[in-house]
């Protein structure tokens, strides 16, 4: 009988062991679990839109990026005033940079994108103009070229993004500088990285109330000694009186200053020989001096030539001429304008016109009168 009742006490207390090894089996919650729930939290991401779509990008592009560099520190992301967004990886030991900028496009396609740059070469620079291709399953045009030396190189796409429905351009564009080891293969996982994880969407259009105002005209000051050009985007002003900074090759009867909303500029005129001028400058609409020169290259006048790449002085931009002859035997020479004009360290879009009329093509002095009247403008940003 004890041996019984020992036997049965062995028994209890295995039971009783067996459970206590059991219940210490049950696993503790663990700091990988918090690592998890961590990574399924949304990632910040940056935007940026125009009238039709909305780009989105990680704000943080190294977990899917890493340069192949050594010494190459954290990638850093910005957005910038014109809308685009940048992703810059240093080493600032060697000055080494890689950096990328995305930007939405006015353009209706790719195609017409790389044909407007590939105008600018002619038919004998094949090897510098961009070449239709796949990219990341997406239609696409690409250009390869080295800024001046091996070790600055520019790899940039222009890519069809189908968003519902219509078709956004999206502009990619990837550079490396002070590249000493002369080694391209950063060039494309980069971009790429960058496509893999972009999201665009299209911006559905509010209807808004209209709301009747009452527009009340403009007084213009003419004894003032400046005249005021405002928009939305900046207010440009310049000296009422041209030769106070600048003498005409030739003689006028009338110069004056103009002001109309947005726009300044001057009138130089006279009647024997007649011969009038007309400069004109204001700010264009457009976020981006490429988006502008897409825009209206789409929308050319009769015998207006399409912008090409020129340097006015000191500015850089585009330009477009168009001639007009009339039944009088008077001519229209007008040269037209798209510039970037620095302010600071921001940047504004500069649209500008010179038109001469008269009944010869003595151009002579034409471009010198704008440019003198972008010497003296003042340019306050929004």
């Amino acid at each position: 009988m004890n041996r019984n009742k020992l036997l049965t006490g062995f028994l209890v207390l295995g039971m009783g062991l067996s459970l206590v090894a059991c219940s210490s089996d049950k696993p503790e919650p663990k700091k990988e679990e918090a690592k998890v729930a961590e990574k399924k939290k949304e990632e910040k991401r940056m935007d940026t839109q125009d009238r039709t779509a909305k780009l989105s990008v990680p704000e943080d592009l190294s977990p899917y990026f890493t340069s192949s560099r050594e010494g190459v520190g954290k990638m850093e992301s910005m957005l910038k005033d014109n809308g685009s967004i940048v992703y810059k990886c240093l080493n600032e030991e060697n000055n080494y940079e890689l950096n990328a900028e995305i930007k939405l496009l006015s353009s209706s396609s790719a195609e017409k994108s790389a044909d407007l740059q590939n105008s600018m070469y002619g038919e004998n620079d094949e090897d510098k103009k961009y070449k239709p291709c796949t990219f990341e399953g997406f239609d696409a045009y690409s250009h390869t070229i080295n800024l001046g030396t091996v070790e600055n190189t520019r790899l940039h796409y222009y890519v069809d993004y189908p968003v519902e429905d219509i078709n956004k351009v999206v502009s990619i564009e990837i550079n490396q500088k002070n590249d000493k080891e002369k080694d391209t293969s950063d060039l494309e996982p980069f971009a790429k990285a960058i496509i893999k994880n972009m999201k665009l969407e299209k911006v559905k259009e509010e209807k808004k109330e209209e709301v009747k105002k009452e527009v009340k005209e403009e007084k213009k000051d003419e004894n003032s000694k400046e005249i005021v050009g405002e928009s939305s985007r900046a207010k440009l002003i310049l000296p009422r009186d041209l030769t106070s900074f600048y003498t005409p090759s030739m003689e006028y009867d009338t110069i004056k200053g103009n002001q109309d909303k947005g726009n300044v500029g001057y009138t130089l005129s006279r009647e024997d020989p007649d011969r009038s001028i007309y400069v004109n400058i204001c700010t264009d609409s457009s976020v981006t001096l490429e988006e502008a020169i897409v825009f209206h290259n789409e929308h050319l006048s009769k015998g207006e030539e399409p912008f090409t790449e020129y340097t006015l002085g000191e500015y850089s931009g585009y330009r477009s001429m168009s001639y007009t002859n009339y039944w009088n035997s008077a001519n229209d020479t007008t040269y037209r304008y798209k510039l970037n004009y620095p302010v600071g360290d921001k940047n504004v879009i500069l649209s500008c016109s010179v038109t001469l009329r008269d009944n010869s093509d003595d151009t002579t002095g034409l471009e010198d009168i704008l440019l003198a009247a972008l010497q003296q403008l003042k340019v306050e940003i929004k």
